[in-house]
């Protein structure tokens, strides 16, 4: 986790360029929080303190009431557990932010790919087009889509639907 080795694209290039630049988006430090926390099942003030250690910008503040409250702990303990598949259909459509920082992505302008769809979708999930990807992941793949996602993957054998996509 700590060295953007998961297996998960979102989360990995979040670590990568935390250690990189000493900045990353509040979007993926929730993500990176949620699996630390809630799929890796560690203390939150482990990550608070690496972060603190990585971060330009650190406010001591800002850190520890973030990890606090994406936790769940303290005084709203709700559950907050991001899917980072999920999310990164959402906020990272194209690939281009996991791409910068996970270099052993398939990069669609460099690769001849057959398949469209190993194009569109192997930045959210290449554990299902790469088999030496399965090996390292750290958390089950499932638990990282929305049951919509994770619905809608089953029904259509993908998570982008391309017909939807304008140009």
């Amino acid at each position: 986790w700590a060295l953007g080795k998961t297996g998960l694209p979102l989360v990995d290039a979040c670590m990568r360029e935390l250690m990189s630049t000493g900045y990353c988006s509040n979007r993926v430090r929730q993500n990176v929080v949620s699996v630390l926390t809630k799929d890796l099942g560690l203390d939150w003030r482990a990550g608070a303190e690496w972060f603190q250690f990585l971060l330009q910008d650190h406010c001591v503040g800002a850190n520890w009431g973030n990890w606090l409250y994406f936790s769940g702990v303290g005084p709203d303990p709700k559950q907050r557990h991001f899917r980072t598949v999920s999310q990164a259909l959402r906020y990272d459509p194209d690939g281009l932010y996991v791409r910068k920082w996970v270099s052993e992505l398939p990069n669609p302008t460099t690769t001849t790919a057959i398949d469209q769809q190993e194009t569109e979708e192997a930045h959210f999930r290449p554990w299902d087009f790469c088999e030496k990807w399965k090996t390292s992941l750290v958390v089950a793949p499932e638990t990282q889509y929305t049951w919509k996602d994770l619905q809608h993957l089953e029904e259509n054998g993908k998570l982008v639907d391309s017909s939807n996509q304008s140009d």
